[in-house]
């Protein structure tokens, strides 16, 4: 009888580990909720905390014949705004977009046309278009005065950048000869040089991001079939790139 009874509490013993086994686990899991909620918590007085900074800051600065403006929206626009920065990585889709947004803040449709402002990209990178006609006189490459106000602005978003330009010369296919050009490829190249020192005695861009290039009529946008197409070819391009 004894030899039973102690077998049977030998028994009990060998599965005792096995409560504190399951104790270990449920505190194990206890621990892991209440770490849980603790960062749940922490996130929530986070984001409450960085609402009420945000809606402190924004305060009604009121100026000159009470127009105002959000304290709030000015600070952290300039502060964490990413696309009001040049774009110092990714492709040429990329930086295409900042030109157009910097471009529309500067100048409204009607000057845009006036100018025939365009931007576009390919793998080279993005480019400004400008129709040649509101830069240069025909066959000339002097720059006419009314060239300034799109040349200060592009001027000036581009000082802003250390990315390379290549200011581009295009022509349409009409021969051109006078006794200062013998052809094209000197009026192109000339234009796009008066761009560059432009640039560079007016706007203050870095010489060594800048560089000149004709292409003449070698490169045409569309046929040059009508005087539209012609003159949609007579172009000064800015190449801006990596």
């Amino acid at each position: 009888m004894s030899a039973k009874k102690k077998k049977h509490e030998e028994h009990e013993n060998h599965e005792r580990w096995l409560v504190s086994y399951a104790d270990f686990i449920t505190l194990l899991f206890a621990f892991f909720v209440v770490m849980y909620a603790t960062s749940t918590k922490n996130e929530e007085k986070e984001k409450t905390f960085e609402e009420s900074i945000r809606a402190e800051m924004k305060l009604t600065v009121v100026g000159q014949g009470g127009r105002g403006q959000s304290a709030g929206d000015s600070i952290f626009g300039d502060i964490l705004n990413p696309f009001d920065q040049f774009p110092k990585r990714g492709g040429p889709a990329e930086v295409k977009d900042y030109l157009e947004r910097q471009i529309r803040r500067r100048m409204n449709d009607e000057e845009r046309k006036k100018y025939g402002i365009e931007v576009r990209y390919d793998a080279s990178g993005a480019r400004i278009s400008f129709a040649a006609e509101s830069f240069f006189p025909s066959g000339s490459p002097k720059l006419k005065k009314s060239a300034v106000d799109a040349l200060n602005m592009v001027g000036d978003i581009l000082a802003k950048s250390d990315m390379r330009v290549m200011v581009e010369g295009h022509t349409d296919d009409t021969p051109v000869k006078t006794a200062e050009i013998a052809s094209n490829w000197e009026l192109a190249s000339l234009r796009a040089t008066s761009v560059v020192r432009y640039l560079i005695n007016h706007q203050a861009v870095d010489p060594a991001r800048l560089a000149a290039i004709s292409y003449a009529d070698q490169r045409p946008l569309v046929p040059n079939t009508t005087a539209e197409n012609k003159a949609k070819n007579r172009r000064i391009d800015l190449l801006v790139s990596q």
